[in-house]
C-alpha cells in the first residue's frame, strides 16, 4: 500500500523547473532559428525582386525565339534607361515607343510594392546599371551592366554586295543604308549611310533590341530589309546582299580618269532646265579641277549660267552664257579625293546666249565633259 501511494507522486519541484528551463532553451532556439529563415526568406525574396527589376529594364537575356534573344525590356523599346523605377509600370511622358509595363505589383492595395525590398525600405535607383536594397542593414545590389553605353551605344557594321559577290565601287553613293531605331526619348529616328566603293559600311551609338535596316540602290530600286538584333555591348556584323547582279566586276578598280556614276543624271528646276550628274574619282590619287569643256547636243541651241561643285559656285557667267563646247574656267580650283565621288550641276540652261532668254527643257540630251586633267565622261539625260 505504501508503494502505490509513492508511485502517484508528482513531480518535485526541482523537476518542473528544469522542465521549464529546457521548454525555454528550446523555444529560444526555435525562435532564433524562425527569425533566421525569416530573414533569409526576405534576403532571397529581395534578390528575385531585383532580377525581376533587371529584366524589365535590360530584358531578358534567356528569353528566346528561333534562336535569337526576343526580349530588351525598357531599353529596348525606348532606346535609354528608365529615368526611375515608376517608368516601368507607366510611360514617363507619352513616349510612343514606350510598351509596358514592364513589371507589375504583387498586391493592389500596395500599387508600388515592386519599389521596396522585402522589409518595405524603397530600392535606390538613379537611371543607372544598377538597383540597390538597404533594408536588411547591408547592401544587396544587382548590377545588370557594367556601362550605360553596354545598351544605348552600340554599333552594326557589315558589307553591301550584289548577287555576284560584288562591292558597289563607283556606285556606292547610289546605295543608301537607314536604320530605324528608338531615339532615347519616346519616339523613332533613323540614321542613313551610303556604303565605302569596297563595300563596307558602319553604324554606331545604338541601343539593345531588333531594329529594321533598309538598304536600296537607287538606281534600279532594288532593297533589301533586314532585321538586326542588337546585343548588349556588341558590334553586330550584318553583310547585306542584293538578289540581282548589279555591278560589273572591275568598277570599282583604278582607271584612267574621273569617271561618271552610272545613272545619277537627272534634270532638276521647273522647267528642267538644270542637269546634275556625279563624278567618281577611281584614279588611285587625288585630283585637282580648274576648268570643264561641256559639248551637248540640243535643238533649239542651249546655253548655261552656272556650274556648281557641289555647293560651291565655281563659274557664273550671263553676257554672253556658256554654250556647247566651250571651256568653263573655274573661279578655284576644286578637288575630289581617291575613292571619293561628287556632284556637279549644270544650271540656267537658256534659248538665248545674251539677254534675256526663256528656260530651254534639257530632255533627250547626249553630253560629253572634259576635265582638266583629261578625263572625259559622256551621259544621256
Amino acid at each position: 500500500m505504501e508503494k502505490r501511494l509513492k508511485s502517484q507522486q508528482g513531480l518535485t519541484l526541482i523537476e518542473l523547473v528544469m522542465v521549464i528551463i529546457i521548454i525555454g532553451i528550446l523555444a529560444g532556439v526555435a525562435m532564433k532559428s524562425m527569425d533566421s529563415v525569416i530573414e533569409t526568406g526576405r534576403v532571397e525574396s529581395t534578390k528575385t525582386e531585383l532580377n525581376a527589376l533587371a529584366k524589365a529594364i535590360a530584358g531578358d537575356p534567356d528569353l528566346i525565339n528561333n534562336g535569337t534573344r526576343a526580349d530588351f525590356g525598357y531599353v529596348g523599346d525606348v532606346g535609354s534607361l528608365p529615368p526611375d523605377l515608376d517608368a516601368l509600370i507607366s510611360t514617363p511622358g507619352g513616349f510612343a515607343t514606350w510598351n509596358g509595363p514592364y513589371i507589375s505589383s504583387n498586391f493592389t492595395q500596395t500599387p508600388d510594392d515592386f519599389k521596396k525590398d522585402a522589409w518595405g525600405v524603397l530600392y535606390i535607383y538613379g537611371g543607372g546599371t544598377s538597383i540597390t536594397s538597404t533594408g536588411s542593414g547591408s547592401t544587396i545590389t544587382r548590377q545588370f551592366a557594367s556601362a550605360v553605353s553596354d545598351l544605348t551605344s552600340n554599333t552594326i557594321q557589315g558589307s553591301v554586295m550584289d548577287a555576284e559577290g560584288i562591292p558597289p565601287g563607283i556606285y556606292s553613293t547610289g546605295v543608301n543604308i537607314v536604320l530605324e531605331y528608338p531615339d532615347g526619348a519616346g519616339a523613332m529616328t533613323s540614321t542613313a549611310v551610303n556604303p565605302s566603293p569596297n563595300g563596307n559600311y558602319s553604324i554606331s551609338g545604338l541601343p539593345i533590341g531588333h531594329h529594321i535596316m533598309t538598304t536600296v540602290n537607287t538606281t534600279t530600286g532594288d532593297t533589301v530589309v533586314s532585321y538586326v538584333t542588337v546585343l548588349p555591348k556588341s558590334s553586330v556584323v550584318n553583310n547585306i546582299r542584293f538578289g540581282s547582279a548589279l555591278w560589273g566586276a572591275g568598277n570599282s578598280s583604278s582607271g584612267s580618269g574621273l569617271q561618271y556614276v552610272t545613272g545619277s543624271a537627272v534634270l532638276n528646276g521647273t522647267y528642267g532646265q538644270n542637269i546634275y550628274f556625279q563624278i567618281y574619282n577611281n584614279t588611285g590619287a587625288n585630283v585637282s579641277i580648274s576648268w570643264i569643256k561641256v559639248t551637248y547636243d540640243h535643238v533649239p541651241a542651249a546655253y548655261f549660267e552656272r556650274v556648281r561643285w557641289g555647293s560651291n559656285t565655281v563659274a557664273n557667267r550671263t553676257n554672253p552664257r556658256y554654250g556647247s563646247g566651250d571651256q568653263v574656267d573655274f573661279s578655284s580650283t576644286m578637288g575630289i579625293n581617291n575613292g571619293s565621288s561628287q556632284t556637279i550641276r549644270l544650271e540656267r540652261f537658256r534659248d538665248a546666249q545674251t539677254g534675256s532668254a526663256g528656260y530651254e527643257y534639257m530632255n533627250g540630251t547626249n553630253v560629253t565633259i572634259m576635265f582638266s586633267d583629261n578625263s572625259e565622261i559622256t551621259f544621256s539625260i
